[in-house]
């Protein structure tokens, strides 16, 4: 009995050794657990960059919970009674739900902050992207504004600078042009002439008024000189004497073109008939523009005489052509009133005269009805001469 009763006192005292010990071993692996999680603790704060408030509070909650898992793990051990299984079990677990909820929280940190940065990078990526797209729309734009400004203001410019150099050149025009002179000139009163009055004038004209010369001879228009030449016209005037098919008048002998007769004779009155040999030939408005160059010329040469400007005469109506008729004859004298106006030139409607009242020569006044019909007979040669002696004065 003493025996049995030593033997179980012997059993309990092992018993609860053992109990200690075990408490013992319970308590250094939930010191050691914790040491270890708060050195990986340490370790991922120094490892990892700095995380957001969310990380820190995970982070936070699952050192809590590892805490709290220990501690219960450690109570459970210390009531257990004796069954080593179940204490390693919670041991396990412990250990499994520390590290658990380290590896989640390290694994929730850095996707956080993995996310995070990316979100950033992204967002700043976009930003620069956007900044950068946005500054070189506003660059081109610009660059397209000032291009289009310089573009308009170098073509207003040059349409300026045009429109000035046009205005310019158009005041030189008008500064470079000579006044008109104020020319002698008369009025005709219809008051008749003798032949005298004709002794200090010049006849300019074609073969009409190399018949007329011939006529004037006997002295009906005293002692007037003559500058003329058969198919003389208001173009081939203004040829060079040297020209192998010039027309030109001679005066005492010499070949003059008409402008520089004029000058050398100095009459002081002028009276020209050209145009016949023109019209044919140049048309009407041909005509024309080289009477007015042949007459200014003779005005700027003779600048003190009076100058009439007589009409074509009228041709038979069986002789006109198809070009040379008295259509073409009485348009171009209709164009020339303007310009004698204008010039201060006399006009002289000689072909009035001539005129059968249809507009036709008639037929008593032409020399040559068989040949041109457009030559003067002396008849009419002598209404010619009456025409000038009651229309000059």
């Amino acid at each position: 009995m003493k025996k049995l009763f030593a033997a179980i006192i012997s059993a309990a005292l092992v018993m609860s050794l053992c109990a200690c010990s075990k408490n013992n071993k319970v308590d250094e692996k939930s010191d050691s657990s914790a040491e270890i999680s708060e050195t990986a603790s340490e370790t991922e704060e120094k490892s990892t960059l700095p995380i957001k408030e969310s990380s820190d509070k995970q982070k936070t909650s699952s050192d809590a919970s590892s805490k709290d898992s220990s501690a219960q793990a450690s109570k459970d051990e210390s009531k257990a009674s004796g069954s080593g299984t179940s204490e390693q079990e919670n041991e396990k677990s412990a250990d499994e739900g520390s590290e658990n909820s380290e590896g989640e929280s390290t694994d929730e940190g850095s996707e956080n902050s993995e996310g995070e940065s990316t979100d950033e990078g992204s967002e700043d990526s976009e930003g620069e992207s956007t900044d950068e797209g946005s500054e070189n729309s506003e660059e081109e734009s610009t660059d397209e504004g000032s291009e289009d400004s310089e573009e308009e203001s170098a073509d207003e410019g040059s349409k300026d600078s045009e429109e000035e150099s046009s205005e310019e050149e158009y005041l030189e025009e008008e500064s470079s042009r000579e006044e008109p002179v104020s020319r002698p000139s008369v009025t005709p009163s219809g008051t008749a002439v003798d032949a005298g009055w004709f002794d200090d004038a010049l006849f300019i004209g074609d073969s009409v008024t190399l018949k007329l010369s011939y006529y004037a001879d006997y002295g009906s228009l005293g002692d007037a000189e003559f500058l003329c030449a058969g198919s003389l016209g208001y173009n081939n005037a203004q040829w060079d004497l040297n020209d192998p098919d010039n027309v030109h008048p001679y005066y005492n002998g010499q070949k003059f073109l008409v402008d520089d007769g004029a000058a050398y004779i100095n009459p002081a009155k002028i009276f020209i008939m050209l145009g016949m040999n023109d019209i044919g030939m140049y048309g009407v408005d041909g005509a024309v523009e080289a009477m007015k160059t042949v007459t200014q010329r003779i005005a700027d040469k003779c600048p003190n005489a009076v100058i009439y400007v007589q009409s074509v005469t009228p041709m038979l109506e069986n002789m006109q052509l198809r070009d040379l008729n008295n259509r073409t004859i009485a348009e171009f004298n209709e164009k020339i009133q303007p310009i004698c106006q204008e010039r201060g030139y006399i006009y002289l409607d000689v072909a009035s005269a001539m005129d059968d009242g249809y507009g036709n020569l008639v037929y008593e006044y032409c020399g040559d009805p068989t040949a041109m019909g457009l030559h003067f007979s002396d008849a009419g040669c002598a209404v010619w001469v009456d025409y000038l002696k009651n229309h000059v004065a």
